[in-house]
């Protein structure tokens, strides 16, 4: 199933009903849900003098809303991309900057965890107008899905190299890869194949939405492709001269 995009930031079906999150799971309606469920109980049991307010029961409401505030920051994010209300702070910078900024992210965050990560940037390539924050989340994110999906002893590569009228950049891996008939649909908001590994990793189901809208603002393209499971996946971004 596939989700229609609506006018309002939350998905047709999927706005809360009754408190934060309730019945929010794009694919299920049951992930959001009980989070929502086990903070009241929480909160009813202090409130009787059943439960009392230590480490434990003051981490529960940070660790079960912390989801759904990411997730409502995440869609705010696409929805003002789509419609052209993110303003760009373009400057004039050099491709592998970027590319070294993204790197470093994902290195300082979590480490490669025994994957091979290689950054291969031609020579010569022209200085690009781009917003250099909007254009290294996009490849921080992908980096890091290439990373969380393939297995220690594999390789992640990031690439560059000229193109006309611009410059394209490549993140292959040789991980799990993606099914053919998903391939067309993952940069769709909640599609489920995408959403459920992203949040298994503690994501929030839109992170691809998210950077094809951030490429397309800066007038280039996102694109996808893979031989099929267990072969690896490669994801391009174009983008062009400003």
């Amino acid at each position: 199933m596939r989700w229609r995009r609506a006018s309002t930031r939350w998905p047709t079906g999927w706005a809360p009903s009754s408190g934060p999150g309730a019945g929010c799971c794009p694919t299920s309606g049951t992930r959001c849900a009980p989070r929502w469920r086990r903070w009241r109980r929480t909160s009813k049991a202090l409130e009787d003098g059943v439960a009392t307010l230590d480490a434990g029961t003051a981490e529960l409401p940070r660790s079960q809303t912390w989801p759904l505030a990411r997730l409502s920051e995440d869609i705010g994010t696409v929805s003002r991309t789509e419609e052209g209300q993110v303003r760009l702070d373009r400057r004039t910078v050099h491709p592998e900057s970027v590319i070294s900024a993204a790197v470093d992210s994902v290195t300082e965050a979590d480490g490669t965890k025994g994957v091979r990560l290689v950054t291969d940037v031609a020579s010569g390539l022209p200085e690009l107008s781009l917003d250099p924050e909007r254009v290294g989340q996009v490849l921080a994110n992908l980096l890091d899905n290439a990373l969380r999906h393939t297995p220690a002893g594999g390789t992640v590569r990031i690439s560059a190299t000229r193109r006309p009228g611009g410059v394209a950049l490549s993140v292959a891996d040789t991980g799990e890869g993606i099914p053919a008939e998903h391939l067309a649909h993952i940069f769709e908001r909640f599609y489920p194949v995408d959403a459920a590994r992203d949040r298994a990793h503690g994501g929030s189901g839109i992170g691809l939405a998210i950077a094809r809208a951030l490429v397309e603002a800066h007038g280039g393209q996102l694109t996808a492709t893979s031989p099929g499971p267990g072969q690896g996946s490669t994801f391009r971004v174009f983008l062009p001269r400003g």
